[in-house]
């Protein structure tokens, strides 16, 4: 955790694809089958599960009307976690920089 003032800057961030990843578990859905009620390739959902494509506005539009999560969460949760990831990077950089 990274405290800076007042603010809680937590170092870590959910990946879009572990909360969609629970949200199918909990429904009982493949991501085949999930793929098949967005009607979007399976190939997508599984590179949002493992983390290689990131939720764009109009997979957040399909999570919303499937899941029922609004899109501007997981369009959140998204910009969370990629930010989370190049403040990481940034970090990594510096430390490597510096030594």
């Amino acid at each position: 955790m990274v405290v800076t003032g007042d603010a809680f800057s937590p170092d870590y961030a959910a990946a879009p694809g572990a909360v969609l990843r629970e949200y199918l578990e909990v429904r009982g859905l493949s991501a085949a089958e999930f793929a098949g009620l967005c009607g979007r390739p399976v190939e997508l959902v599984r590179g949002i599960l493992d983390g290689s494509m990131p939720v764009e506005p109009e997979l957040a539009g399909e999570l919303e009307r499937v899941l029922g999560l609004a899109a501007y969460v997981w369009l959140g949760i998204e910009a969370d976690y990629r930010g989370h990831l190049a403040r990481e990077k940034a970090g990594t950089e510096r430390e490597g920089a510096a030594g």
